[in-house]
């Protein structure tokens, strides 16, 4: 009897330091994006710029303050970056929270909350510019990056719905590729990205002034030229015409904006 006991303890213990193991060393939320965002509005909604508790937030989402569920809404939002939650009696939103509850700024505040998850900016910026590999692919290099190997398919999931809300996909879902939008008020830094110091003949006379990044509008505009083959004259002039108005929008004053005139020239026959 006293080797069943011992032994069953062992069996507990193996089981507890195998648990152990299995432990993610990267975080990421069990929720996506869009749940996420419906805390943050829904603090918004109810108390603006303000605070409220757990026990006010929960009803607010038609939820109770003690579910699992709820409970990972609120995890996730913190991971996005969306809501303070360091004291359960005073939540608020963050910077981010409060750019992604304004309709002007909701694109940029999705694309800023994506790349605050851990795991989500790791990513990124290990296939920035490439494609993504396959599911099974994708799930092992999840795990390399210290996603838990029990957990790999739950964290691809989420990772996918996420990227799809945050509009990383929009050049198509085998990529994650910054979304553009017009920042407002200074913009910030994007967490996790690093897209203006790449292709500058590392490191530029800037020290690493990150004043000089390119505009990330402009970085997605520039993405979208054809790396080679056939680019019609017609496509090539509505290109310019954009780049141009964006270029104005990002650069000119208010009350006084740059506007150029863009037209195919066509030599005249002898």
């Amino acid at each position: 009897m006293a080797r069943e006991n011992g032994g069953g303890t062992a069996t507990k213990l193996k089981s507890e330091q195998s648990g152990k193991r299995q432990r993610s060393s990267i975080a990421f939320p069990y929720m996506d994006l869009n749940e996420a965002i419906a805390l943050a509005k829904a603090i918004h909604n109810n108390v603006g710029t303000g605070t409220c508790t757990t026990e006010q937030l929960a009803p607010w989402v038609k939820q109770s303050p003690t579910s699992s569920g709820f409970r990972s809404r609120l995890t996730a939002s913190r991971l996005f970056n969306l809501i303070d939650t360091d004291r359960a009696d005073a939540l608020k939103l963050t910077d981010v929270g409060r750019i992604v509850v304004d309709p002007k700024r909701e694109r940029e505040g999705r694309a800023k909350a994506f790349l605050s998850v851990p795991l989500f900016a790791a990513l990124h910026d290990k296939f920035k510019g490439t494609a993504l590999p396959p599911t099974a692919a994708l799930e092992k290099e999840l795990i390399a990056l210290g996603v838990a190997s029990t957990l790999a398919e739950t964290a691809r999931r989420v990772l996918e719905r996420s990227a799809d809300q945050a509009n990383f996909y929009e050049s198509g879902r085998d990529r994650l590729v910054l979304p553009g939008y017009v920042p407002q008020e200074g913009g910030g830094e994007i967490p996790g990205d690093d897209s203006g110091g790449s292709g500058g003949g590392g490191g530029g006379g800037g020290g690493g002034n990150t004043d000089l990044e390119l505009d990330p509008l402009l970085i997605a505009l520039l993405k979208k030229i054809p790396p080679s083959g056939d680019w019609p004259a017609a496509q090539r002039v509505r290109w310019f015409r954009t780049f141009a108005m964006n270029v104005s929008q990002i650069y000119d004053a208010d009350g006084d904006p740059v506007e150029m005139n863009i037209e195919i020239e066509k030599e005249a026959a002898n």
